[in-house]
C-alpha cells in the first residue's frame, strides 16, 4: 500500500507515527509488516520515494527547514534515521539491508548523487575456508558533516561529527575522526583539525572573499553572535556514544516499536558533542 497526498488506513500493523509529512510528488510504500514511519513536525518529502520493503523497520526524519530529498529502500529490521536541520542539494539514495541500519546525525550538508548502502549485496566467501568475508554492516554519520558530490558511502562507515568528505569519494568500512576532510577512491584523510560553516562562497567577490580569509575577522564582521568554537568537536567521556553501542542495541531490540522508543530516548539526551567516538 502506498500514499501519494492523502492519509489512508494502514494494514498489517504498519504504522505512521508523529506528524504526517507534507508530500510533494513523493510516496511512501509499506510492502511488509509491523514497520513504522516517524516524522518530527516540518517533514516535507519532495520528489521522494520511502519503501518498506520488509518487516520490522523504521524510518525516523527528524525535523526540518529544509525539502527531504530522498529514495529509501529497508528490509528486515532496518532502522534509517536523519536527524533535524539536514540540508539535500538533490535526491539521496540508501539502501539498507540483513537487520542493519544508516544512522546519521543533525544539520548536515548533503550533495549531489550520494548513494549510502550496507551491504555488498550478494555473498562472498574465502575459497579455502567457505567462510563468508563480506558480512552486512551499519552506517553512522555524525552532526554538521559535509559529503560531497556524488560520494558512496558503504557499509561499516562512521563519520565523526564536523568532518568533510570531498566529492566522488568512496568510502567503505572507515572510520573517519571528527573535524577531518577525507578524499579519494578509497577515501583516504587529506587534512584533520579543520572545521567549516555554511556560507556558501557562489556570488562572492574580492572584498568579501577578503573579508573570509580569517574567521575571527569574519564573525565579527558578519556573525557575531556565533561562538567562535561552534563548529569544533571534541570526545567527552560523559557526553559521548559509541556508534558501535548504537549499533548492539539497536541490534538487540526485537520490535520496530523498541526500536522507535530507543530513538526517541537518544534524541532527547543529546547534546552538542555526543557524536563523537573515540577511535
Amino acid at each position: 500500500m502506498f500514499f501519494t497526498n492523502h492519509i489512508q488506513e494502514l494494514a498489517d500493523g504498519n504504522q505512521i507515527l508523529g506528524e504526517f509529512p507534507n508530500l510533494k510528488n513523493s510516496k511512501i510504500n509499506f510492502n511488509g509488516a509491523n514497520n513504522i514511519l516517524y516524522c518530527e513536525p516540518g517533514v516535507t518529502l519532495s520528489e521522494s520515494s520511502l519503501d518498506f520493503k520488509a518487516d520490522n523497520s523504521v524510518i525516523y526524519l527528524g525535523a526540518n527547514r529544509h525539502e527531504y530529498k530522498l529514495t529509501v529502500s529497508v528490509y528486515n529490521d532496518s532502522v534509517f534515521h536523519m536527524g533535524i536541520h539536514n540540508f539535500q542539494t538533490c535526491k539521496m539514495t540508501v539502501i539498507l539491508s540483513e537487520q542493519r541500519h544508516c544512522y546519521i546525525g543533525d544539520y548536515g550538508v548533503f550533495s549531489w548523487g550520494i548513494c549510502m548502502r550496507n551491504s555488498d549485496p550478494h555473498l562472498i566467501y574465502d575459497c579455502s575456508t567457505r567462510k563468508r568475508v563480506n558480512p552486512t554492516q551499519s552506517i553512522y554519520i555524525g552532526d554538521h558533516v559535509w559529503v560531497g558530490q556524488d560520494c558512496l558511502i558503504l557499509k561499516g562507515t562512521q563519520i565523526d561529527s564536523g568532518s568533510i568528505i570531498g566529492g566522488h569519494a568512496v568510502i567503505s568500512g572507515k572510520r573517519i575522526p571528527h573535524n577531518s576532510t577525507w578524499a579519494g577512491n578509497p577515501a583516504r584523510q587529506i587534512k584533520d583539525d579543520i572545521f567549516w560553516n555554511y556560507a556558501c562562497v557562489h556570488d562572492y567577490k574580492s572584498d568579501m572573499t577578503e573579508s573570509t580569509l580569517f574567521y575571527d575577522d569574519y564573525i565579527e564582521k558578519f556573525h557575531q553572535d556565533y561562538h567562535r568554537d561552534e563548529w569544533i568537536y571534541d570526545y567527552q567521556e560523559a557526553e559521548s556514544i559509541n556508534y558501535d553501542e548504537m549499533d548492539r542495541t539497536l541490534n538487540m531490540l526485537d520490535s520496530s516499536q523498541k526500536k522507535l522508543d530507543y530513538l526517541i530516548q537518544l534524541n532527547k539526551t543529546k547534546t552538542k558533542n555526543r557524536f563523537v567516538h573515540r577511535i
